[in-house]
């Protein structure tokens, strides 16, 4: 499919989500107009460990970031991202029945080429770390609003398979979040913690190989050859007519 692998594309397009969701914050507390005036890359960022037990070392390595200036990576609020490594498949209630491979065109009239779906659960974590509870509970409460609206309940990963961008459907599974607060011992801190689950579907396209036949397009990829079916009926049709008239014992 794509060479940066095929998963890696629903973080980036959760990743967009969330910067879409930070570009629309109001600013209640004097830490949320700081968090909000922010270089994005520096409110919200992927951590490297994953899921609650974690947290405080999500924590800990996001402090040990250098990305920005001297001392940006211990700033409060931050929202810290995390994902699963398993692969749950998607279950038939969620219309996740995986098909076969089968022949499709990605542009009308283009090239055809042998085409399936994966779909499979991902399991998201939002971590939100500030320094005391309001500011805390104000970002949960702006993501579950978020959240809740309908046209976010759905969201684009994009592929890349050789020319073509192809985009393929998330969508939460519950518009609900529960934020559990995380016990720390670190002083001066608050921890919420909640889950978002998705429904992903992964497109997987097939070109024919190297040394294989093709469809000679300059399509990059080059499809699968074209079967033309070529009708005669119709000159059979003249043929049988004059033998029918000069065969006297078909005209008897």
């Amino acid at each position: 499919m794509a060479q940066d692998g095929t998963f890696i594309q629903q973080k980036l397009a959760f990743g967009s989500y969330m910067i879409e969701w930070f570009n629309g914050l109001y600013t209640d507390t004097a830490a949320l107009t700081e968090f909000k005036a922010r270089p994005v890359a520096q409110a919200i960022q992927w951590a490297p460990s994953r899921m609650i037990d974690e947290a405080e070392s999500m924590l800990a390595a996001f402090r040990k970031n250098e990305n920005g200036p001297p001392g940006s990576t211990t700033k409060l609020p931050i929202v810290l991202l995390a994902t699963d490594d398993d692969f749950l498949g998607t279950g038939a209630d969620w219309g996740g029945a995986h098909t076969d491979f089968e022949l499709v065109q990605i542009l009308k009239d283009g090239s055809w080429y042998e085409h399936r779906e994966v779909n499979h659960d991902r399991r998201i974590q939002v971590v939100i770390v500030a320094s005391e509870s309001d500011t805390a509970k104000s970002i949960a409460a702006q993501l579950s609003a978020y959240l809740q609206q309908p046209k976010h309940r759905y969201f684009d990963s994009t592929y890349q398979f050789g020319q073509y961008a192809v985009p393929a459907g998330n969508q939460l599974e519950t518009k609900r979040v529960d934020w559990m607060q995380i016990k720390t011992e670190a002083k001066n801190i608050k921890i919420l913690a909640g889950d978002i689950a998705l429904k992903c579907v992964v497109p997987i396209f097939r070109a024919p190989g190297v040394g294989e036949p093709n469809d000679g397009t300059t399509n990059n990829p080059p499809g699968y050859p074209l079967v033309r079916l070529v009708q005669a009926q119709q000159s059979m049709g003249a043929d049988f007519t004059e033998l029918a008239a000069g065969d006297e014992r078909l005209s008897e």
